[in-house]
């Protein structure tokens, strides 16, 4: 079942200027949200993508595939950032 919600905390990626993939922080805390950041920073080239946190409109839903269940973002709605990846 899909619910929209809005004000979720996500992990965005950006690569050129897009946003190619989404996280749903499951604690909804925008510290648990930084500190899953930094790890994928780590392993990944900053020069190539970016990556960052921010509260979003979306649509998600309950994986019931995992367990315990979690929620998953099915597609973003509305979100605060402009065609480069920065804030509006």
């Amino acid at each position: 079942m899909e619910t929209v919600i809005s004000g979720v905390i996500v992990l965005c990626m950006f690569y050129q200027g897009g946003i190619i993939e989404h996280t749903y922080i499951q604690d909804q805390k925008m510290s648990s949200c930084l500190k899953a950041k930094r790890m994928v920073e780590r392993q990944v080239n900053p020069e190539n993508v970016r990556m960052q946190c921010g509260k979003v409109e979306a649509i998600i839903e309950e994986d019931n595939k995992s367990d315990p269940p979690r929620m998953r973002v099915v597609k973003i709605i509305k979100d605060k950032y402009d065609s480069s990846g920065y804030t509006k």
